[in-house]
């Protein structure tokens, strides 16, 4: 399993595995000609901006080649941990 340091330009706090073979979740994106377009989710990292436009922490929902789909904006890392774990099947173990 390969560790990653960072995402979107933020550096990584902790990662959960990010196994193609286990959907956290699915996503749907709707393409220009109608198309729609099914990305699963395999993979959360909780990461924080250090530049003085982005603050904060993120906890990030990614696809099984680490690109990140949607994010979630949180002042802790234990808030991202509880959150992770109330919107998908993980727990505290989970975490790397």
């Amino acid at each position: 399993m390969t560790l990653i340091n960072e995402l979107d330009g933020a550096k990584v706090i902790k990662q959960t595995k990010n196994d193609a073979t286990q959907k956290l979740s699915v996503m749907f994106f709707e393409e220009k000609k109608g198309v729609t377009i099914e990305v699963a989710i395999t993979g959360l990292a909780i990461a924080q901006y250090e530049d003085e436009e982005e603050t904060g922490l993120y906890l990030f929902m990614c696809d099984k080649d680490w690109a990140v789909q949607d994010d979630h904006k949180v002042e802790t890392v234990e808030e991202a941990i509880a959150w992770a774990e109330k919107n998908f099947d993980i727990t505290e173990e989970d975490w790397l």
